[in-house]
């Protein structure tokens, strides 16, 4: 199952900016959160660690069930705000393990700051995993708490299911050249080796919808580069 793969491969993520701390287990759910919805065939997608309250960006959180052999049917997400209270939940029973998206839920009068996802599986009472995901009132005050050249919003490539698991083996660097206005003007390949090769324009659509503070006076743009290195531990 595509969405599984991920269990077979190793992908190692060489900038920290949107890096998440320990790498789950094939038991584990695998969450992840995005600025906005993917495009059906989209060659990648906005990654990121925050969000902002209210529906103006449609917010995403998605999961995943990383093991092959798993069988899961059901899944309940809960959005609990910094003092630990349940904003927002939804179920959806005919989840079965594959990765999926949903909207996130972020009331617009929640109280901001670090809340935690909290996913559930096949109807159990105790939490299959967890994340936790910074919410900020409005898109200035993410902006103002973002270092000035680290980005909110990091683009990652999509996987290609045209490509034999089996083939995910090497490297790819690019670098992306950042506009005044936060935005990415331009994307260049530093380096592709092995599967590298074949997914170069899915790194430079990741890059090109990546998005940065705004910058201003004399050194009113910079550059941003980010590594993958790819390896099967099959």
């Amino acid at each position: 199952m595509q969405a599984r793969l991920a269990g077979a491969l190793l992908v190692l993520v060489c900038d920290a900016a949107l890096a998440v701390t320990g790498t789950p287990s094939p038991s584990d759910p695998y969450i992840e959160f995005l600025w906005s919805k993917t495009p059906e065939g989209a060659l990648a997608r906005q990654e990121t660690r925050s969000f902002v309250l209210g529906e103006r960006f449609g917010h995403q959180v998605c999961v995943a069930v990383l093991d092959a052999d798993a069988t899961t049917s059901g899944l309940t997400i809960e959005m609990r705000d910094t003092a630990g209270r349940v904003v927002a939940q939804q179920a959806h029973p005919d989840f079965d393990g594959s990765k999926r998206c949903f909207p996130a839920q972020l009331p617009a009068d929640a109280t901001p700051g670090t809340w935690r996802v909290v996913v559930y599986l096949d109807g159990a009472a105790a939490p299959a995993g967890s994340r936790e995901v910074e919410v900020y009132p409005t898109l200035d005050a993410l902006i103002a708490a973002t270092p000035q050249d680290m980005p909110y919003v990091l683009g990652r490539p999509n996987y290609d299911a045209a490509i034999a698991p089996e083939a995910f083996v090497g490297e790819l660097a690019w670098v992306m050249h950042i506009a005044p206005d936060g935005s990415v003007d331009r994307v260049e390949i530093e380096r592709a080796e092995g599967i590298g090769l074949k997914i170069q324009d899915r790194a430079i659509r990741a890059g090109e919808i990546s998005l940065f503070p705004p910058r201003s006076g004399p050194e009113s743009t910079s550059t941003f580069r980010r590594q993958l290195s790819f390896r099967n531990d099959e």
